[in-house]
């Protein structure tokens, strides 16, 4: 139940960030915007599999027994393992044009999931100490 949650959980990521990117651009490039319908195809398929990629490795913070440094290794090692090829195929990282010209997408990339990790983290700490003053208070 709680693999088919997470991939739930990817799946609806993947298409919302693919859907404000695809804004963002559109509004920056005005009429000079256009996709035909097998690359949109292709772009959200491809951000389906990256919002599955990071969200299914989440799983490894049940496992109380690795020290969460470990667990996030992995983490956004099995998330970026799954983003880094469909980036280099769709385009988002433009390795045709240079490493000069990934390094930007990239560490947008990097610091947008940091910044993801970084709520979810906070929010469960948060909900951990919600619920542990509740526990303190039956005793």
């Amino acid at each position: 139940m709680k693999l088919a949650k997470l991939t739930f959980n990817g799946i609806t990521w993947g298409c919302t960030i693919c859907t404000f990117i695809l804004v963002c651009i559109a509004a920056n490039c005005g009429d000079t915007f256009s996709m035909n319908s097998d690359m949109f195809i292709k772009h959200i398929m491809g951000s389906v599999f990256v919002g599955i990629g990071f969200t299914v490795p989440s799983l490894i913070y049940d496992k109380k027994k690795l020290s969460m440094k470990v667990q996030t290794l992995i983490h956004m090692g099995c998330g970026f393992g799954v983003y880094l090829p469909i980036a280099c195929s769709l385009g988002w990282l433009p390795v045709t044009l240079g490493f000069k010209m990934v390094i930007l997408p990239l560490a947008f990339a990097i610091i947008f999931a940091i910044i993801i990790w970084l709520g979810f983290y906070l929010y469960y700490k948060h909900e951990a100490k919600r619920i542990n003053e509740k526990l303190n208070m039956l005793h």
